[in-house]
């Protein structure tokens, strides 16, 4: 409510501006609604560290044109004051515009950082019930402590869609999620996907169970799919400590 009144305001002081330098006929108003529209198209276009610099420059310009034009023409005194409005006008112009641009723009970090946020919250990816990658990582943590007191194994499993450049690949990744889903312990194992690769940490197991959990993998997925050759790569290794899982899923990524 705060921000939808502030951006109201501002927006209605740049139009009463616009308005004011278009329809009070003060000095120059055509060139300085030509200057004025081409501004609000450069500030929006360039970088937001340089908006402010650009709009002082222009309103700098601005007067010292207008310091030129009276030291060349003589005017009167009273003749000046229409030139000091419409510089007045100008710069105030440029400057509610370059307040409004923050406020938007800050509007969009607000946005985006609650975006982050809701994602962190989130344990689960969409319709495939795996974790997300901030919640695998938050659990294998404490899967990794856990393990390390009863001294039980922990494998790391990465299962890499291979690419074929075919419009079937999120359809294939799409089947792999939720394989994979029936074929870890739900109770004991963790999975996520991430850049078209799955990555599982298999608790209490060892060699010959990850490649049962493998086989398993591929034979249900075979019933899903039916492909003659597994359509992924597989990479496992057994880990220590956490950050071993930290510098696999490094190197996978």
């Amino acid at each position: 409510m705060k921000n939808n009144l502030k951006l109201g305001i501002l927006l209605v002081l740049i139009l009463g501006a616009g308005w004011a330098l278009i329809f009070t006929g003060l000095p120059f108003w055509r060139e300085l609604t030509a200057v004025s529209v081409i501004s609000l198209l450069i500030m929006a276009a360039i970088h937001e560290r340089f908006v402010f610099l650009y709009a002082m420059s222009a309103i700098l310009s601005y007067g010292a044109f207008l310091a030129f034009y009276v030291f060349v023409t003589t005017e009167e005194p009273a003749n000046e004051l229409p030139l000091i409005y419409s510089h007045l006008l100008f710069t105030g112009f440029l400057l509610l515009y370059w307040v409004l641009l923050n406020a938007v723009k800050q509007l969009g970090y607000e946005q985006d950082e609650l975006k982050r946020q809701i994602s962190l919250l989130q344990k689960y990816t969409g319709e495939s019930e795996l974790l997300t990658v901030h919640e695998f990582i938050e659990q294998a943590a404490w899967l990794m402590k856990s393990s390390e007191r009863h001294q039980e194994e922990i494998w790391f499993l990465e299962l890499a869609l291979i690419q074929d450049g075919t419009g079937a690949q999120r359809s294939v990744m799409d089947t792999m999620e939720r394989t994979i889903q029936h074929t870890i312990r739900q109770k004991y194992d963790l999975a996520t996907s991430m850049d078209d690769t799955l990555y599982l940490l298999l608790k209490d197991t060892n060699a010959a169970g990850v490649q049962r959990v493998v086989e398993r993998f591929q034979e249900n997925l075979q019933q899903e799919l039916n492909l003659l050759e597994p359509p992924y790569q597989v990479k496992k290794a057994q880990l220590r400590d956490l950050s071993q899982l930290s510098l696999a899923m490094e190197e996978a990524g």
